[in-house]
């Protein structure tokens, strides 16, 4: 476990979200991805935001409601997400999940998002290597 990176266990399988999509167009990516959030990247795959579920909640039932205009991503997302590096090990993020909460990081490389990691996904490395050591 402790030889065990990001890069092992990293989804590259997330939706492509920018500062300009519409709301109900991030509402169907992070759906059609099953996921809660999602990074927000610029035209050239960087890293400028993240967009959960929770910040679509509250302009959605507005928009809703009031049936008002159209709202773009860059008005929702946060501006400083975290991320993580390939070569972060499983433990090192486990221990940053508890503390910082995200169930979604960002896997960055040279500036650019390459992949997704979720806290389903460290739960599931931990689990395995707990039962690799029940074994013995």
């Amino acid at each position: 476990m402790a030889n065990q990176f990001i890069e092992d266990i990293m989804s590259f399988q997330f939706p492509v979200i920018t500062p300009e999509t519409e709301i109900t167009e991030a509402i169907e990516q992070l759906q059609k991805f099953d996921l809660f959030g999602a990074p927000v990247q610029d035209k050239h795959g960087a890293l400028v935001g993240f967009i959960s579920e929770q910040q679509l909640l509250a302009p959605l039932l507005q928009s809703s409601y009031f049936c008002d205009g159209a709202t773009q991503i860059s008005e929702l997302m946060t501006t400083e997400p975290l991320a993580v590096s390939k070569n972060t090990t499983v433990l090192d993020l486990a221990t940053q999940m508890q503390q910082d909460k995200p169930k979604i990081y960002p896997v960055i490389q040279a500036d650019k998002v390459i992949a997704i990691v979720t806290r389903s996904h460290v739960i599931n490395a931990l689990r395995d290597n707990y039962l690799s050591c029940s074994k013995h």
